[in-house]
């Protein structure tokens, strides 16, 4: 082995180290972050969402409301009527309204959505690396040769193969396998193991790339930024759940006071 390709895979192996390091520092700051997520979407179902959907409920009653009283306004102007002709089984959202919001219902707790990681078991290295061995002693065994030529290939060949095995160089051999019939008897183990590694780092560094993504994804999540709020507000004293379900119920009744009014015009 060459001092050079040496300190390469010295290099490349102090690279895959700290890949490792920092795929497992990135992944535990996901699943945190993924756990402080589903316990602020949890509260703010409990608290806040039963305010803010009877506002949207109450919102759409008066949109409906107003459409209808637009239509009979206009009753003449056909193509227009025409135009916002309902479904036979159409439930104006009014009567939505009243069906879900007149009555109580129990409030159903989220279920948090926690991504799930990416893992596979790994298999016994000895067992791996013999049964490895064994496939690639069939697939290039010299008396397989059907030419002088292909006698010769395949003895250098197995030669590598023997003194990888030799070494208990699983990625090594893993790399023949995969070149198949391009493998080059000639070249040396340590160029093999260097290929290997450097396939290795390739994949951590991919890894690493997609785990960054997703941790910038979670922390520019839209109920991140509620949950940074709620953060501040409880420095200050102040509960923000509290204050947002809150302006949702006074929003409510001035949208129920223009309900109102549409009904009595009515």
């Amino acid at each position: 082995m060459s001092a050079d390709v040496q300190q390469q895979i010295a290099q490349v192996q102090t690279d895959i180290r700290r890949l490792e390091r920092e795929a497992a520092r990135i992944q535990a700051e996901i699943n945190d972050l993924e756990a402080e997520l589903a316990d602020f979407e949890a509260r703010y179902q409990q608290i806040v969402e039963p305010a803010r959907a009877k506002l949207r409920a109450a919102q759409q009653a008066v949109e409906e409301l107003e459409r209808q009283r637009y239509l009979e306004q206009y009753a003449d102007l056909r193509p227009l009527e025409a135009a916002f002709a309902l479904p036979p089984d159409h439930v104006p959202v009014e009567e939505q309204y009243r069906r879900v919001w007149e009555q109580p219902r129990a409030a159903e707790p989220p279920v948090p959505k926690i991504k799930p990681l990416d893992a596979s078991a790994a298999g016994d290295p000895e067992a791996a690396l013999k049964r490895l061995y064994r496939l690639l002693a069939r697939r290039y065994h010299p008396d397989l040769a059907t030419s002088a030529a292909d006698r010769s290939y395949r003895t250098r060949l197995m030669a590598l193969i023997n003194q990888t095995y030799a070494e208990q160089d699983l990625d090594a051999l893993r790399m023949l396998a995969e070149l198949g019939d391009q493998a080059n008897p000639d070249e040396p183990v340590a160029v093999l193991r260097l290929r290997a590694l450097r396939g290795q780092r390739a994949v951590l560094q991919a890894r690493v790339n997609e785990l960054n993504t997703t941790r910038t994804s979670l922390l520019n999540n839209a109920l991140m930024q509620l949950k940074v709020e709620e953060k501040l507000a409880r420095r200050r004293g102040r509960n923000f759940l509290r204050e947002l379900a809150d302006q949702y119920e006074r929003e409510y009744a001035q949208v129920m006071a223009i309900l109102t009014r549409l009904r009595r015009r009515g």
